[in-house]
């Protein structure tokens, strides 16, 4: 398990993302992700892994990946819906990881 927090590199909070958004925004494109009733604002499944995404403190997503095959492939999930969030909002985003 891995988490992670997503924010802006100005610091500023994100614009309001529609809730209908959050699958185009969220989850990763070059992944084949599915939708799932989970915890958070958002959870969708890629393989044999669980991401949810929940909106936080101001300006912040949390982001908790499970089942990952490793590391790397946690961090690449959560780079690219960092770089989806940027690209749909006009912000640059930044991702941390947290926890592994």
């Amino acid at each position: 398990m891995a988490e992670y927090t997503i924010s802006t590199a100005s610091g500023d909070d994100w614009p309001v993302l529609p809730r209908d958004d959050f699958p185009a925004v969220l989850q990763p494109r070059s992944f084949a992700c599915n939708a799932i009733e989970g915890d958070g604002d958002h959870s969708f499944r890629t393989g044999n892994t669980t991401v949810s995404a929940s909106w936080e403190l101001a300006g912040t997503w949390y982001v908790h990946v499970d089942g990952a095959p490793s590391l790397d492939a946690a961090d690449a999930i959560v780079a690219e819906m960092a770089l989806q969030l940027g690209d749909a909002t006009g912000m640059t985003a930044n991702y941390y990881r947290i926890t592994d």
